[in-house]
């Protein structure tokens, strides 16, 4: 883990940055997030849900592997940094809504968006969870996918072929 902590990054992680590498890290809170007691709460639920963001927004969130410390076991993965424009990084929600509806979501309440072709589920869609960068594009670093019951994990994201 790089030295430079940036603290807390919202409920579930601290964020880490190593000034040489264009990455930032993450560590799950010690047996909170990705430590449930079933579904996408469990570890391999917390990577799946990393698997389907890396799908639906064309990202490299990339596991790194589990921090045992003295509190607990946490949750490592890193993704490309993402550069915020410099006068106005936090998206409008208007914004937020063209980068959703653009890949087949629609809102159904609050910060939840649903895209009935694969069933998915997008929670946490608020404006801390989106970066707005310099070109005027807006990137999602925070947001939590769930497949419907009835929708298979492995029909939305099948096996890289190197692994069948």
């Amino acid at each position: 883990m790089p030295k430079n902590n940036f603290g807390k990054g919202g409920m579930e992680h601290e964020i880490f940055h190593h000034p040489q590498q264009d990455r930032f890290w993450k560590a799950t809170f010690p047996n909170l997030a990705g430590f449930g007691p079933s579904g996408y709460f469990t570890p391999g639920g917390y990577l799946r849900r990393l698997r389907l963001s890396n799908l639906i927004f064309n990202d490299d969130v990339r596991f790194e592997g589990v921090l045992e410390r003295p509190s607990g076991a946490s949750i490592v993965t890193s993704q490309q940094a993402v550069h915020p424009h410099p006068e106005r990084f936090v998206p409008t929600q208007e914004e937020i809504s063209g980068l959703l509806t653009s890949l087949g979501f629609e809102q159904t309440r609050g910060t939840a968006w649903y895209r009935a072709a694969d069933g998915i589920t997008l929670g946490d869609c608020h404006d801390r969870n989106f970066i707005r960068t310099p070109v005027a594009s807006i990137v999602a670093i925070d947001v939590q996918p769930v497949l419907d019951d009835g929708h298979a994990f492995e029909d939305v994201i099948p096996w890289p072929s190197t692994l069948s």
